[in-house]
């Protein structure tokens, strides 16, 4: 797995789910296989566990992942639910994200005024 690029403005959950999601793209990660622990993600990334599970979160709210307790995390052996084809999805994605955090941080200055 990638290391994390620390020049990348985006938040690290982000930036870890963008490498399992390309590793799973690329068909390095293929349809069943059982992603690492989140230790081991951890320790791969330097990142809180926090991290981690928000990450894998992301991948699970976009259907690329299963995770079944007590198992792990697996990437889905179907089609993902809700994917698309447009390459660009994931750039939208994550600056509709951007853009609910920034409503919220203008909020909380029109709330200081």
């Amino acid at each position: 797995m990638n290391a994390l690029d620390p020049d990348d403005a985006r938040p690290p959950y982000l930036q870890v789910a963008a490498v399992i999601r390309a590793l799973i793209d690329r068909g390095e990660l293929g349809p069943g296989t059982k992603l690492p622990k989140h230790e081991e993600l951890v320790s791969t990334y330097g990142v809180s566990l926090g991290t981690v599970k928000r990450a894998l979160g992301r991948l699970q709210d976009e259907g690329l992942i299963v995770s079944r307790r007590g198992e792990g995390a697996f990437v889905r052996s179907g089609p993902p639910a809700g994917r698309t084809a447009d390459p660009n999805a994931d750039m939208r994605r994550e600056i509709d994200d951007l853009a609910r955090r920034l409503a919220i941080v203008e909020r909380r200055l029109d709330q200081e005024r």
